[in-house]
């Protein structure tokens, strides 16, 4: 058989994803397409290399024993194909997809939209959820460029590495404080609270960080999104705990006040993810940099 570099990446997208449809999709090819290179592919090396089960598709021996030399070889074509190819962001066209969890998206998607306004104003950016764990063949398989949220333990596919760190602030309801009131202990447990538990691990952090300081929380409701925090906070004249860069985007746009907690809690990380055959892309260095600048709230002007 003379290898065939489109029916590879047909075999290494069905390998990764488990199913035609979405590696299909993956590949921008139709359903049809990507079956017919698996079937061109079974007669050129003698086995069914993929059979269908229950959610997709299962890989025969063959397939797993062949599957790390075809990545390993189409990963090095793809690197010397970006190695030889010159990044210009002002020149791009190309459309960086990134996977974000929901308190990443909030405080990051602004500026970087408006770092790719100003730096790239030709290429695309796409934000999707990452949901409650990463999968680490959605950055092997390049679909996504990168992915930021808190990864603990790790995915050992992947580098992953601390972007920033953050603390926790009140967004309490205007009316509760006189001026130059402090926010103590017995209020806080008083007061009704809005908490936020989103998907992932974040979700069970802050709740595990009040129960070790022996903080209670009064729930009045519980919501999903930190944005919606902010106007049950006001609609309620009630509290919500928060991670400090989330208090400062919310508190003044909503007439909250933004409050330290009464009791000192710990800083949580906020994470970046990247498969390592992105290590030395230019495109996606840019990008990584790009991010870093914007954490550490570098000026883009």
């Amino acid at each position: 058989m003379t290898a065939d570099i489109s029916l590879l990446r047909v075999f290494h997208a069905v390998m990764e994803e488990r199913n035609v449809t979405t590696a299909a999709e993956r590949l921008g090819q139709s359903q049809s397409t990507v079956s017919a290179a698996l079937g061109r592919l079974r007669i050129a090396l003698g086995d069914e290399l993929f059979m269908r089960a229950r959610y997709g598709v299962v890989p025969t021996e063959k397939a797993l024993q062949i599957a790390p030399d075809i990545a390993a070889g189409l990963d090095r074509l793809e690197q010397a194909f970006r190695a030889a190819e010159p990044f210009d962001p002002a020149q791009s066209t190309r459309r960086f997809r990134l996977l974000l969890g929901p308190y990443a998206e909030v405080v990051l998607a602004p500026p970087l939209a408006a770092a790719f306004a100003r730096r790239a104003p030709k290429a695309q950016l796409e934000i999707t959820p990452i949901g409650p764990d990463l999968d680490p063949r959605s950055l092997a398989g390049q679909a996504f460029d990168l992915a930021i949220g808190r990864f603990s333990p790790p995915p050992q596919q992947l580098v992953v590495s601390d972007l920033f760190t953050d603390g926790f602030r009140c967004i309490v309801a205007p009316d509760i404080l006189a001026d130059g009131a402090v926010l103590d202990r017995a209020l806080y447990e008083r007061l009704p609270h809005v908490v936020v538990a989103p998907p992932g691990k974040w979700r069970t952090g802050l709740h595990k960080l009040t129960a070790d300081a022996g903080l209670r929380r009064n729930t009045a409701i519980t919501v999903s999104h930190f944005l919606t925090a902010a106007t049950t906070v006001a609609c309620i004249g009630g509290i919500a705990t928060v991670p400090a860069r989330i208090a400062a985007m919310v508190a003044e746009p909503y007439g909250l006040r933004n409050e330290p907690v009464p009791v000192t809690l710990s800083t949580f990380p906020t994470q970046i993810a990247w498969h390592p055959h992105n290590r030395r892309d230019a495109r996606n260095i840019w990008l990584r940099d790009l991010l870093k600048g914007i954490a550490c709230g570098e000026r883009d002007d």
